[in-house]
């Protein structure tokens, strides 16, 4: 029977079989014996739970046949979408039948450059974590990135939320410490687009310009391309995918059933989900249960065993009899068809080679003093930097008089995450110094994230409040020149530095475009 044929007996086949109790999804796929695939091309009827025939009554009971397509049962109940729930939300003990230790129990490392399977969270109220899928690019436009994870990932689960605002709504790659000012660590873009329908729970986050990524998944590799799944490779029961969630890491699975007719958690129905069972795993003691995805991993991309990108994952259910945790995933290139079809001109990220870093290009950029810029661009690569530094401050520029310096240090004492700053300084400001004179290291970094040069702007930012702090250093954003030079100083600091360097990086907010009445609020903020 042709593909398309199949395909209108399934949408059929659910519109009558899904009537009986206890039915919760039709789909196409191979039927097993007794764990072990026959090789027979079946419609895989899922129910919330396997019975004995002898207990089922009449309007129970499946046929055998439909429409002359054979019908082979499973167990699978209703679809939960996948985020992990905010942290205050959720409960510290362990999840019952996971081996994992907590609701929010995810990766919550900060990787620059960006990479698929990592966390994500967007800054609207009462969301939780879900993962970054993959990158994807504009057809025409080269300083448009974008990055693709579920659409309830950044609005949350729940059926009433209010919608995200496209060009409005920020979204971070974060741990799990949250500010005012920003809904996890370290912003990396804008959602643009997407939403929930009957075809995709998807959305789609434009990164900021200067942010790097790589086209690969964390512990997987490369994305080689896209594929959808055939009748005849989910026939075999044995078609292998694998996926990288930010709440159980790296998993692997079979497809058991692809254009499956199934009502998730959310009331949405589509007719186009994938289930995958897990597969087994030798690091799971005998008896204790196989996940292969939980609440955090919504988001996450399947790629098959030639690193094609098949299906993005958003649900899951975990069926007790056998001991497992299915996934209910979306087909990728239907989901990319939507967007296309909405305009959104996108491609796949594709690589050939690990490691590979990409930046977005096409910073905003702002008016800098002239004689600023050459110091603000940083140094060419290679260049030397002696030591000790013999031009912290530019030639030619005045130095601070003491009457700004107390009129500036009243400010920041004034605002939470200034008194940081200036706790820093009284306690570890010869140390600075000595460090920078004394470790060439220390002093390259300096120079290149436009460290002197920096730091006068802000000075002058004090007088004239038209001035704003750049985006960008060197084509990446400010950010990451401040994180930069906050990790060259850590390896050479002594503990009490240390500590209080990384306590002074997690509160300063992203100056970047920021005028100095803007940059005290954001303090005050903190």
């Amino acid at each position: 029977m042709p593909d398309e044929a199949l395909l209108a007996v399934k949408e059929r086949a659910a519109d009558v079989l899904m009537q009986i109790p206890g039915v919760t999804g039709v789909g196409i796929g191979g039927r097993e014996r007794n764990g072990s695939p026959t090789g027979e091309l079946v419609l895989k009827v899922f129910v919330q739970h396997k019975r004995p025939l002898a207990e089922l009554t009449s309007g129970e009971t499946l046929p055998a046949r439909f429409e002359g397509i054979g019908i082979d049962v499973s167990e699978l109940g209703i679809g939960r979408l996948e985020t992990a729930p905010p942290i205050e939300e959720a409960t510290p003990g362990t999840v019952p039948g996971s081996p994992l230790t907590s609701d929010h129990d995810t990766d919550d490392e900060r990787y620059r450059s960006l990479i698929g399977g990592s966390r994500v969270q967007s800054d609207m109220s009462g969301v939780g974590f879900g993962t970054l899928g993959c990158f994807l690019l504009h057809g025409t436009d080269p300083n448009k990135v974008y990055a693709i994870t579920n659409y309830h990932v950044i609005v949350g689960g729940g059926q009433n939320r209010p919608p995200a605002v496209a060009g409005s709504t920020r979204v971070g790659q974060s741990k799990a410490a949250s500010s005012p000012t920003k809904c996890c660590s370290h912003m990396i873009g804008t959602f643009v687009g997407g939403g929930r329908d009957s075809v995709r729970d998807a959305a789609l986050i434009q990164l900021d310009a200067g942010m790097e990524y790589r086209t690969e998944l964390i512990g997987i590799g490369v994305i080689t391309g896209t594929h959808t799944i055939t009748q005849q490779e989910a026939q075999t029961q044995r078609y292998a995918v694998r996926k990288r969630g930010a709440r159980t890491r790296l998993t692997g699975g079979v497809v058991e059933a692809i254009n499956t007719t199934h009502t998730t958690s959310d009331g949405f129905t589509r007719t186009n989900i994938t289930v995958v069972k897990p597969n087994p795993n030798i690091a799971v003691p005998a008896g204790q249960s196989l996940y292969f995805s939980d609440a955090g991993d919504s988001g996450s991309v399947l790629v098959n065993d030639q690193g094609q990108a098949v299906t993005l994952h958003f649900a899951g259910n975990f069926v007790a009899a056998q001991k497992m945790n299915k996934g209910l995933e979306l087909p990728i290139e239907q989901i990319i068809a939507t967007f296309l079809a909405e305009g959104f001109a996108i491609r796949m990220a594709t690589g050939t080679t690990t490691g590979v870093v990409f930046t977005v290009p096409g910073a905003t950029t702002v008016a800098l003093p002239q004689e600023l810029v050459p110091a603000l661009a940083g140094l060419p690569a290679g260049e030397s930097v002696r030591v000790p530094v013999e031009a912290a401050w530019l030639p030619g520029v005045p130095l601070p008089t003491t009457h700004l310096l107390a009129g500036l240090e009243q400010q920041l004492d004034s605002t939470r995450a200034g008194r940081r700053l200036i706790t820093l300084w009284l306690r570890h400001g010869s140390e600075l110094i000595a460090l920078l004179e004394s470790h060439r290291r220390v002093a390259l970094v300096w120079h290149r994230c436009g460290g002197p040069a920096l730091m006068q702007m802000f000075f002058r930012m004090t007088a004239d409040h038209t001035l704003a702090m750049p985006q960008t250093i060197n084509g990446r954003p400010l950010s990451e020149a401040l994180y930069r030079i906050a990790d060259a100083f850590a390896p050479y600091a002594s503990p009490g530095l240390r500590q209080d360097l990384a306590e002074a990086r997690a509160a300063l907010p992203d100056l970047g475009g920021m005028t100095y009445p803007q940059v005290l609020t954001a303090f005050r903020l903190e």
